[in-house]
């Protein structure tokens, strides 16, 4: 890959998350929204914003048809200044809200103007038109099931990748990092070598071909961003490769050694004690200045990550603005 790079300061918006309160305090880098109740379901979406760029990218899209929208007309940000949009994984928690969403972005009538010039050089072929770029692993849009204990089965979950291009979204499929804007990029593949259970749940299948094969969420990835002056910001969607090991992927494809935060879902709500003290433990000791666990993440985790990290951790719900 090309050289990383680093970017000034960026601004991450919780526009789709598990829980949604109005009595949580603001402080000078985290805002909350209270103007008026925001809804939450079980699914996450984030607007990440690169003010000295120009670049707008929604991560993930939450899992109601119409949650996502309704929650950007309540906080008053308009969709149409979504330049990119990047997936984490294919599950419907994430990616639910994609089509309506498109849909308002009304692309038809419009070519996509980037708001500083051009587009960044990895996106300027996927831009042109009415076209939107909808970057993943190729492994998001495989269709899925469940099987359960009696052998019977829950499906198929398919992304509906022909919807999302009626309507002018442009699928750019990598397995490998790909960049989003300056000091920005997807992880792609995330390798599990560290101590976290990852192995694929008994009941999960995905299609490949004509078989059905246990599903091993390979197309699960992370957003990393590197902050001038202060290290790299990780932005997880589920982290079903393991958060410590997406943090330690990160740190490799950047060469940045240095974490200054991790934010969204941890998947760590069944995980066992032996588990989630070696998770918490590997985070403490990278010292991060903020922590904000939500989503998959589990209230016990959550609470062992306010316990462990006081001075780090951020309590993150619906219409959180962290600027960092």
């Amino acid at each position: 890959m090309d050289e990383f790079g680093e970017t000034g300061e960026v601004a991450i918006t919780v526009l789709v998350d598990n829980r949604a309160d109005l009595l949580v305090k603001s402080t000078r880098s985290v805002r909350r929204f209270t103007s008026e109740p925001l809804l939450a379901e079980h699914g996450l979406a984030a607007l990440i914003e690169f003010r000295q760029a120009g670049v707008c990218v929604l991560w993930d899209a939450g899992m109601g048809e119409d949650t996502l929208l309704e929650n950007m007309r309540r906080m008053r940000l308009d969709p149409r200044r979504i330049d990119v949009i990047a997936l984490s994984h294919g599950h419907r928690d994430h990616t639910g809200g994609l089509a309506r969403l498109l849909d308002a972005l009304d692309l038809r009538p419009r070519a996509r103007q980037w708001k500083k010039g051009a587009p960044p050089e990895d996106l300027r072929a996927y831009a042109e038109g009415r076209a939107i770029p909808i970057i993943a692993h190729p492994a998001a849009l495989r269709e899925r099931w469940w099987v359960n204990r009696d052998g019977s089965m829950r499906g198929p979950d398919l992304p509906p990748r022909a919807q999302w291009e009626a309507a002018g979204g442009r699928m750019v499929l990598s397995e490998g990092p790909f960049r989003l804007a300056p000091g920005c990029w997807t992880t792609g593949f995330v390798p599990r070598v560290s101590f976290e259970r990852t192995q694929p749940l008994p009941g999960l299948r995905q299609r490949v071909g004509d078989a059905l094969l246990p599903d091993g969420l390979e197309d699960d990835q992370a957003i990393v961003m590197h902050i001038a002056g202060k290290g790299l910001v990780i932005v997880a969607g589920c982290a079903h490769a393991g958060i410590v090991n997406t943090i330690q992927h990160a740190r490799a494809i950047s060469g940045v050694e240095r974490v200054y935060a991790v934010l969204g879902g941890f998947h760590l709500a069944g995980a066992r004690e032996p588990e989630l003290e070696a998770t918490l433990a590997e985070i403490e000791r990278l010292e991060p200045a903020l922590v904000a666990p939500t989503h998959c993440t589990g209230f016990e985790a959550i609470r062992r990550f306010a316990e462990r990290l006081p001075g780090a951790f951020v309590e993150s719900v619906v219409g959180t603005r962290f600027v960092v």
